[in-house]
């Protein structure tokens, strides 16, 4: 599949076709599922993340996730993360403790949800042995931790690094201008990066990695948008605390994550949809040489 190719398949068509196939295989049900351990398992990859960060000394990072929080996240939300941020900031603990262990597990278990429902959208079924899920998760896991501790140094360094290449050619001012501008750009492409690397290494499939599909072009757009979206509903419209009570942010930190399981999936959808598409015209091609 080339960039962005369709397979040949109109955009009407394609469109039709994966919102049918996201109805059939009830996709909503394995984002509600994702949804919920996601929830269960943020805050012990928090804790894992915590203990990497002690042992690669990367304080940091807290700051730049509390940023990132932020921009995706509705207000009412960042009521429940920013405590348990300041509350892992203060901890210590060893890196192979324990507790870091448990926390790695927990986390684990999100990995394995996503992977079912990435079978799922792809319309396979799971041949993996049960070991090497489980195997797999924890490494995914362990991944996923490591791509944030990449993209939080690139966008914590990044102005120090352009700065200094700035000073040696004497363009200060327009350098860090520049980066003003290309840091969100910069964001963007990562979030594709890792949408494509969750859709290769998730579902049962044997396939060529690809940096971008229309999938992961469309699941970045439309989550930025309906994150966007989201928190100006929450902030403006919602009153959750009046249905919910207490647990209203809760609630929304909830919504948020079935709003954002619902699009990786469906991107997930739209590349099988795409990936049958092209084979099946592969084939018709291959019947009409025979004949």
């Amino acid at each position: 599949m080339a960039l962005l190719d369709t397979g040949g398949t109109g955009l009407v068509e394609l469109t039709k076709r994966t919102v049918k196939r996201f109805g059939e295989k009830e996709m909503t049900i394995y984002a509600s599922a994702l949804a919920f351990h996601t929830l269960f398992s943020l805050f012990p990859f928090l804790l894992f993340l915590v203990a990497l960060l002690g042992f690669l000394h990367l304080g940091e990072f807290f700051e730049w996730i509390r940023l990132q929080a932020e921009l995706a996240l509705p207000p009412m939300a960042m009521e429940q993360v920013n405590p348990v941020i300041d509350q892992l900031q203060e901890q210590q603990g060893g890196l192979l403790s324990f507790g870091i262990l448990l926390a790695l597990i927990s986390a684990s278990k999100g990995v394995r949800t996503l992977m079912a429902g990435m079978n799922a959208a792809y319309d396979v079924h799971e041949q993996r042995p049960g070991w090497k899920i489980y195997l797999l998760s924890l490494v995914y896991t362990v991944g996923i931790a490591g791509m944030l501790l990449v993209a939080a140094a690139l966008m914590i360094m990044g102005p120090q690094v352009m700065e200094w290449l700035a000073s040696l050619v004497g363009l200060q001012d327009i350098i860090v201008t520049l980066w003003t501008w290309l840091r969100w750009p910069v964001v963007v492409i990562l979030m594709m990066l890792a949408v494509a690397v969750m859709y290769y290494v998730a579902p049962d499939v044997e396939q060529s990695f690809r940096f971008i599909t229309p999938g992961s072009v469309l699941a970045v757009l439309v989550w930025i948008v309906a994150s966007i979206g989201f928190g100006i509903y929450v902030q403006n419209f919602a009153n959750f605390n009046a249905t919910y009570g207490s647990i209203g942010a809760i609630i929304v930190l909830l919504m948020y994550f079935f709003l954002s399981a619902s699009v990786l999936l469906f991107g997930a959808v739209l590349n099988s949809v795409i990936e049958h598409s092209s084979s099946q015209g592969k084939d018709d091609g291959d019947k009409k040489l025979d004949s």
